[in-house]
Formats: C-alpha cells, sequence, structure tokens
C-alpha cells in the first residue's frame, strides 16, 4: 500500500507532537488530557495513541491511556511549537558564514543537519566540537527570541 505525500504530511504533524501536552477527544464525547507518548498507524491508516498521565473528565489520572483509532476524535495541541528548523536555518546562516549546502532543513524530522554532523532540534544541538558549541550558542539565543515573540 502506497501512502499518499497528504497522509505522510497528517502522521508527520501527529509525531511532532509526540512529548506535547494534549488533548484527545473521543467519538463518544469523552476527553483525556496528558502527555502524547507514542503513536502507531496500522495497515489500514488508522492511528493508535498511548498517553502518559492522562486526565479524565472527572479528574481521575491514569499512567497510560491507549486508545484505538476508530475512537478518536480529535486531537488537541494546546501548546505552540517553539522551535522552527527553516527559520533556525536562516537565523545561523545569518550569524555564521557557511557556504551554500552546509545547512540542511530535514521538515520530516523537525530538525536542521550542518555538514551532515551536527544536528539540531527543539531538543537542542548533537554533535561536539567548536561548531558545536557555537551552534548551541545561537540555539539558546533562538529560542530565547521565539520565546519572547511567542
Amino acid at each position: 500500500m502506497s501512502i499518499s505525500n497528504i497522509t505522510k504530511k497528517l502522521i508527520n504533524e501527529v509525531l511532532n507532537l509526540v512529548d506535547r501536552y494534549v488533548v484527545v477527544k473521543l467519538v463518544d464525547g469523552r476527553t483525556y488530557e496528558g502527555t502524547l507518548l507514542g503513536i502507531d498507524v496500522s495497515e489500514r491508516l488508522t492511528l493508535h495513541i498511548i498517553l502518559g498521565n492522562a486526565k479524565d473528565v472527572d479528574g481521575n489520572t491514569c499512567y497510560r491511556v491507549l486508545i484505538h483509532g476508530d475512537r478518536l476524535s480529535e486531537i488537541i495541541s494546546k501548546e505552540q511549537q517553539i522551535f522552527d528548523p527553516n527559520e533556525f536555518s536562516s537565523y545561523i546562516l545569518s550569524k555564521l558564514n557557511l557556504p551554500p549546502g552546509s545547512v540542511k532543513v530535514i521538515k520530516e524530522a523537525n530538525l536542521v543537519m550542518v555538514y551532515d554532523k551536527y544536528k539540531v532540534s527543539e531538543n537542542g544541538v548533537e554533535g561536539s566540537g567548536p561548531l558545536a558549541s557555537k551552534l548551541y550558542s545561537l540555539y539558546q539565543e533562538y529560542i530565547e527570541l521565539r520565546k519572547k515573540r511567542l
């Protein structure tokens, strides 16, 4: 079975919500709030999710809630993503004198690769050495600027 580009984009959007606080509404009207811990897409392209430390409308807390995709109505993110890989890519290119092609945005993974050696994502900078240290400083500056704008 071939997955369309639109379906891939939808799955990537949901993947970007992993580890974020979300509200999940079910088709029967029930609601859970919690941290989206993981997703699974079945062969029929049904999205199953796992919530951690979820609360239902009655205030009951559940350590884990596994929700079958047929029961999902909505997944609502209450927090805006701070890290924008396209914007960060432009930010570091304006601050550093890097040659063209040395910085790549990998939208599906929500990250920036520098020299195919350093990864920068919402989790920070992966890599070591002087350039990694400079990227980390720029990452901190960028995050502070984004927080002020949001």
